[in-house]
């Protein structure tokens, strides 16, 4: 059997938001490895997104170059819909494409009570993470129109489906998945793909554990290096799905998905039926039909959607439009 070959990037133009460090400097060192130019950008500021330095951007760009790549720093704030602006132009000023998106770029939750979070936290988080989608990728979906062509990949959190203690964060990254989706939906006849990763690494943001046990055990299982390889593929021209949600940490990656299960079903239900039917409502089992189907119809070539727990057992794995 001959060797598959490897996979590259040669004349790609590539945008990783958030860059300076952590994941974001795995995914451009391994993007730029593989041939890609790469617009390094990070806002330089701290896990809260204060302060700003060029630095950590340069860095990492210096770094690229030393081994052999392509690549030039930006330090534009993602929360601004100027900065998102400025980031898509720098790289297609630069190399006259965008090709790849990842947007990385993020900072730490609010602190406190829900009750107690203020407005200026708030609007920060869901900012740079949510709304810094927004601003670097509307610029960039209308070069990838143009070109017919793009990859992207946003980056959602786990937390998403609710943690304790947090609100603004995961609100932010459950939105992202919303956007992704109809984004792939979108781009379905335009050439372009978008996915959504939910990493698990340890970066300076998870430094903050207080627990060293915990801190020493994450930092040795989960290296950002672990990550950068399913991102990668998912930037490839190669990848075969779009509209997907993706688990991926420590050398695993997983495909994510939401289903709805048979539960109770009358003509004219009541509050007394339902009270009445509640275990069934409850009920587990074969899922019956994927929460997102619509969506799943619109991405899929041959339209066909999961109807029932069979038929969604025998969908191709990670085919186009697979549900999340």
């Amino acid at each position: 059997m001959r060797p598959m070959a490897k996979l590259r990037f040669d004349d790609r133009v590539a945008i990783v938001t958030g860059a300076g460090g952590g994941l974001g400097r795995e995914y451009a060192r391994l993007l730029a490895s593989r041939g890609a130019r790469v617009l390094v950008n990070d806002y330089g500021g701290d896990t809260r997104g204060r302060g700003r330095s060029e630095e950590p951007a340069a860095a990492v760009a210096k770094e690229i170059e030393a081994a052999g790549g392509v690549a030039a720093s930006n330090a534009e704030s993602v929360a601004e819909s100027a900065g998102g602006s400025a980031i898509v132009q720098d790289a297609f000023d630069r190399w006259g494409r965008v090709d790849i998106v990842v947007h990385n770029a993020g900072i730490g939750a609010g602190t406190g009570a829900f009750e107690d979070l203020r407005d200026e936290e708030i609007h920060a988080v869901i900012g740079t993470h949510l709304f810094g989608a927004f601003h670097v990728l509307r610029p960039a979906w209308r070069i990838m129109k143009a070109q017919g062509y793009g990859r992207v990949v946003n980056t959602s959190s786990s937390t998403a489906l609710g943690v304790d203690g947090s609100f603004d964060y995961p609100s932010a990254k459950a939105g992202l998945i919303g956007l992704s989706r109809s984004l792939a939906v979108d781009g379905k006849n335009h050439g372009i793909k978008v996915n959504v990763i939910m990493p698990l690494a340890y970066t300076r943001m998870a430094a903050g554990v207080r627990n060293r046990a915990v801190r020493e055990w994450m930092e040795g299982t989960f290296p950002p290096r672990k990550v950068a390889a399913l991102v990668a593929y998912l930037c490839h021209e190669e990848v075969p799905v779009t509209g997907d949600v993706f688990s991926v940490g420590g050398g695993r990656a997983a495909r994510i998905t939401t289903s709805v299960y048979p539960g109770f079903k009358e003509d004219e239900p009541s509050l007394e039926s339902v009270r009445d039917h509640w275990q069934e409502v409850m009920a587990g089992g074969d899922p019956l039909i994927a929460l997102d189907g619509a969506v799943d119809a619109a991405l899929m070539d041959d339209g066909y959607a999961a109807i029932d727990g069979a038929s969604l057992r025998e969908s191709p794995p990670g085919g186009e439009g697979s549900s999340i």
